[in-house]
């Protein structure tokens, strides 16, 4: 080989080096390591008393290439209840289990959690915290059942905007996708 190919093969994998490099997720921080959450928790709380219902999705290997587990109890919602809900996500795979739910709230202008009513009718879902600049955040939230809603299911979506600006009127995400994982329901009356 000459020595201008093997500059050029040289060249080639510096860039095809730097390239992979720069494909993981963006980080939450600042020159700081990309987070992997592994579970996401929705906790449903009915406004008129009652016990919480609390259901998860497991992704045991965060954003990587296998799918997330099934999800573990399918909340039954009960027509003409409105409940208040939480979001939690956790990284499990580390010891201790990190929370980083802490971390979207205390970045909470790089973060916005979206509900997406992905299939079903008669259910409407309402962000119900801001950020520090007034903006919808996510990690808490309303789940309206009208009087005439079917089972049916809603995407979790948590959305990091990096370069791309947070949006307050946006309907869906405009940056980086962290999370985007579909949660059903079913109606117990």
């Amino acid at each position: 080989m000459s020595k201008l190919s093997s500059r050029r093969v040289m060249a080639l994998g510096s860039v095809m080096l730097v390239s992979l490099a720069a494909c993981g997720d963006s980080s939450t921080a600042p020159g700081g390591e990309s987070e992997v959450i592994s579970r996401v928790t929705l906790t449903l709380t009915p406004s008129n008393g009652g016990a919480a219902l609390t259901t998860y999705i497991d992704d045991t290997d965060g954003k990587g290439p296998t799918a997330p587990s099934a999800q573990v109890a399918i909340p039954a919602l009960v027509r003409g209840v409105t409940y208040t809900g939480t979001v939690k996500f956790e990284n499990r795979l580390s010891n201790p289990v990190e929370d980083i739910t802490k971390e979207v709230q205390e970045e909470a202008n790089e973060h916005r959690v979206f509900y997406l009513v992905a299939s079903g009718s008669g259910v409407t879902i309402t962000t119900t915290d801001v950020d520090g600049q007034n903006r919808p955040l996510g990690l808490r939230f309303t789940k309206a059942v009208g009087s005439t809603a079917t089972a049916g299911s809603m995407r979790v979506v948590l959305c990091h905007y990096d370069s791309a600006p947070k949006v307050a009127s946006a309907t869906t995400c405009t940056g980086e996708t962290d999370v985007d994982l579909t949660f059903a329901h079913t109606i117990a009356n």
